[in-house]
């Protein structure tokens, strides 16, 4: 007779990633945004766009940050494709184990990145990211007032039940899962995770760099 199983397919995978050399990087990060902003005040199309509600008080730079040629930048758009790659391998284990005998290449390409810089009570509403695999967060400052609902990042959980509430129905309760911000730490995540972040309020400025990608196989 064959033994009772529980399978758990498809997990979501959401990575939590430090940069060791954030605080060499920092300063020299903020400056370059500073300097970015003075220089192409009105932004990317989005803020121009008054029919447009998924952002809140708030700068957002063009979708190209990782073709610039800035040296600390560069060296963050390396640490978060080193993490997704990372993330890759952690998501196709089985995949891989069967090509064990092979030396497949992955090729990450990141596709799209931007920073953030939030005003007082700026906020991001939930939404997703078409046309990638995995997207992620990172966040260059959050200052000193920085907690579970000031300027941290939620994820919204990808399937709700529609059976009455009950503990049978409704094992999974927790509709939301918030990660906190913290200066130099990367989140990477499938793309179509719905994500936001809660208002921020503070006496620093709340920067974050966000990062779309793809990969690529070569057997």
């Amino acid at each position: 007779m064959s033994k009772n199983q529980l399978h758990s397919f498809w997990p979501v995978l959401v990575g939590e990633f430090f940069n060791p050399e954030h605080l060499l990087l920092k300063d020299e990060l903020i400056n370059f945004f500073t300097k970015y902003e003075k220089n192409l005040p009105e932004g990317n199309s989005q803020l121009k766009d008054k029919n447009y509600s998924g952002n809140y008080n708030l700068y957002q730079s063009k979708y190209n940050l990782h073709t610039e040629k800035n040296e600390a930048l560069l060296s963050v758009m390396k640490f978060i494709a080193m993490s997704i790659l990372e993330m890759v391998k952690k998501a196709n284990e089985s995949k891989l184990k069967e090509l064990e005998n092979k030396t497949p290449r992955i090729n990450v390409h990141l596709t799209e990145s931007w920073f953030i810089r939030y005003n007082q009570g700026g906020m991001v509403y939930p939404h997703n990211h078409d046309g990638c695999s995995w997207s992620c967060v990172y966040y260059v400052e959050i200052g000193k007032e920085a907690k579970k609902m000031n300027g941290s990042t939620y994820f919204i959980r990808p399937y709700q039940g529609f059976s009455k509430f009950d503990f049978g129905g409704n094992y999974m309760r927790n509709d939301q899962m918030i990660l906190n911000a913290e200066e130099g730490k990367l989140l990477v995540f499938p793309n179509y995770l719905y994500h936001g972040s809660h208002p921020f309020e503070g006496s620093k400025d709340r920067i974050i760099i966000s990062v779309n990608s793809k990969v690529d196989l070569q057997k």
